[in-house]
């Protein structure tokens, strides 16, 4: 009896495992299923290198972004400025012409007391003067209008006809200025 209980077993598991058809089994080969999922590997690697590629520029194009913004409101008044310097030479101009009379009026020191208080607001909103007399030509910062012989080294500004700017780290508009050659050379004569 024993015997007989032994080979029901077998044949009930017999009938409960489905038959696969060969065709299927091929689908279900190790092989073919190592290719799948080495197919499935390598696209799932493009998509995550594609992703992190994307991710990158989304955060590039978010810091030029910022940078613009920042940009724009830093120097968002530069037009502005460069309108009232012309406002400013005009006052310097007029200083100037006050200080040369022979008379010495209340109205020159309104008018200095403007010009100052003028500049002390540009200074405030990051405007500031280029330096000139006494320095070296530079030409990212100086305007040449002229070269003329003197006492000082070469290339060394001697005269500034009209004041350049800085906002913030820009230019706003260069220095004119006049330029030395160098010291006359002896026996020559300058033309008047």
């Amino acid at each position: 009896m024993v015997e007989v209980k032994i080979e029901r077993k077998k044949e009930e598991k017999a009938v409960q495992e489905p038959e696969i058809p060969p065709e299927k089994k091929e689908e279900f080969s190790p092989e073919k299923l190592q290719a799948q999922l080495e197919e499935k590997t390598r696209e799932a690697s493009e998509y995550f290198d594609k992703w992190l590629r994307l991710r990158a520029e989304f955060e590039n194009f978010k810091k030029r972004m910022q940078k613009e913004k920042d940009d724009l409101v830093k120097f968002g008044n530069e037009n502005l400025l460069k309108a009232l310097l012309p406002v400013l030479d005009n006052l310097t101009r007029a200083i100037d012409h006050g200080r040369n009379a022979q008379d010495k009026s209340p109205l020159l020191e309104g008018v200095e007391m403007i010009c100052k208080e003028f500049l002390n607001i540009l200074d405030r909103f990051g405007v500031k003067t280029v330096p000139a007399v006494g320095e070296a030509f530079d030409p990212e910062k100086h305007e040449a209008l002229s070269q003329e012989e003197s006492d000082q080294e070469p290339n060394q500004v001697i005269a500034a006809v009209q004041n350049g700017y800085f906002y913030h780290d820009r230019l706003l508009r260069p220095a004119r200025v006049i330029v030395s050659k160098g010291r006359p050379e002896p026996g020559k004569e300058t033309p008047e």
